[in-house]
């Protein structure tokens, strides 16, 4: 088969134990990765095969593609974009919308070294890095479980809000930003019929510089995780609510296509699956990498403190990838 790699550190494990999937057509472990929006160009990939401890992966081994498009969302693109939100979440029934960004830099090191870093870096994230041919190079830190599934048992988090690890305190749009999330999660839910619904009061969950509002929410359902993957992706937290209005915004004002920036990745296997959104990400090329980043717009939102706040996400990213 085309040349296939993928290593990943699970949240909370040391940052040498490291995980790989070894492609096997008769496999137990399916891994899936999907795009914000799934189009020829961005298919939803999956690669079966065999889980195994690995260690990291040494400089060199991938072999970087050509970069076709090195532009960037210029700053002045992205207030107007914001301010169109903001009219929108004024004058119609959009309440909140998540709008993305990109940026390129010439000078990243190797995915290899900056994966371990990542490791390092961010404990509490899921970090990976993949090499697959229908999608490129792509590395991330993600702090968003997207789904958990054991049996009929299941586990999804409302995350949202962002701050710097400096201040101290959530101010009241990066709250009601997390309640929407919560909010449209437990909705989803009722619609499945989901049993046993425990939803956690939010807590603060630091990622590396930055800290993020998150509640836990558990349940049962007698449903296939697909189908629950498709009620619950995208959440307000990567797409806008209600859903379908934020996502036909996102499509008509966003300057460049997310790919598998904010889609999801994962793995299934008979017994149980895993699947995180696809956040703090970067895709790597033989000239640079394109880093990903965005911020949710409310009623109240400052354009120019929402620029800064995507301008704060990238640099953090940045400073692992120079090391």
């Amino acid at each position: 088969m085309p040349e296939f790699d993928l290593w990943w550190r699970n949240p909370g494990a040391e940052s040498d134990e490291i995980w790989t999937l070894v492609p096997d057509p008769l496999g137990p472990t399916t891994f899936h990765l999907a795009p914000f929006v799934v189009s020829d160009e961005h298919p939803h990939c999956t690669v079966r095969g065999r889980i195994e401890r690995s260690q990291p992966p040494v400089p060199g081994t991938i072999t970087l593609p050509a970069a076709s498009d090195r532009s960037v969302v210029s700053q002045s693109d992205y207030l107007e974009s914001i301010h169109s939100a903001l009219d929108s979440i004024e004058n119609t029934a959009l309440e909140k919308v998540v709008l993305s960004r990109s940026d390129w830099w010439d000078e990243t090191g190797n995915p290899e070294s900056v994966f371990a870093r990542k490791c390092l870096e961010h404990p509490n994230a899921l970090v990976y890095l993949l090499n697959i041919p229908t999608a490129g190079v792509w590395m991330g830190a993600t702090p968003e479980l997207l789904l958990h599934q054991e049996g009929d048992q299941f586990e999804t988090v409302s995350l949202a809000g962002t701050r710097h690890a400096t201040r101290d305190n959530w101010t009241s749009k990066e709250r009601r930003e997390q309640a929407l999330v919560t909010k449209f999660i437990a909705k989803q839910l009722d619609e499945f019929h989901a049993e046993n619904v425990i939803i956690e009061p939010p807590i603060d969950r630091n990622y590396g510089a930055f800290v993020h509002l998150q509640s836990r929410i558990q349940f049962a359902a007698n449903a296939k995780t697909h189908d629950l993957i498709s009620a619950l992706h995208p959440t307000p937290a990567v797409g806008g609510e209600p859903r379908e209005r934020a996502l036909r915004f996102i499509a008509a004002h966003e300057k460049q296509s997310r790919g598998y920036y904010a889609g999801y990745f994962g793995w299934t296997t008979v017994e149980q699956s895993t699947f995180y959104v696809n956040l703090r990400c970067m895709q790597w090329f033989a000239e640079g990498a394109r880093v990903f980043a965005g911020g949710g717009i409310v009623s109240g939102s400052d354009a120019l403190a929402e620029w800064q706040e995507t301008v704060m996400k990238l640099q953090s990213i940045r400073q692992i990838s120079r090391g």
